[in-house]
């Protein structure tokens, strides 16, 4: 159990590193203006978010969403703790929190149902 949510948060961490280093060198060579880098950082924690989640969800055997949460919630715990930690804690990071909540609830579903077929 705790092997399969290890590897689910490698994976989620790899994707946003990956990504973040991409949208740095775009911004650094100013190829994209600071709107569409900051929709790029949030699309690259929901793809980074779905895929480790529906990985998670392969690798279950029953009851996706509840896998989803354990992901979803040990993430944001993560982050919650550096934004405390850095700065000040906003509404648009709780918005940003439920959105990452629920594209794991809805990767690590897709991910169950998808292994039944």
């Amino acid at each position: 159990m705790f092997k399969r949510l290890g590897i689910s948060l490698l994976y989620f961490f790899s994707i946003i590193f990956i990504g973040n280093i991409f949208v740095t060198l775009f911004s650094y060579f100013n190829i994209f203006n600071n709107n569409i880098i900051s929709i790029l950082k949030l699309l690259i924690a929901i793809l980074g978010m779905f895929i480790s989640s529906y990985i998670l969800g392969r690798a279950s055997e029953k009851k996706g969403y509840i896998e989803g949460i354990k992901l979803g919630g040990i993430v944001i715990f993560i982050f919650i703790v550096i934004t405390l930690l850095l700065k000040e804690f906003s509404i648009r990071g709780l918005v940003y929190y439920l959105i990452l909540l629920s594209t794991s609830v809805f990767g690590s579903m897709l991910g169950i149902s998808m292994k039944k077929n």
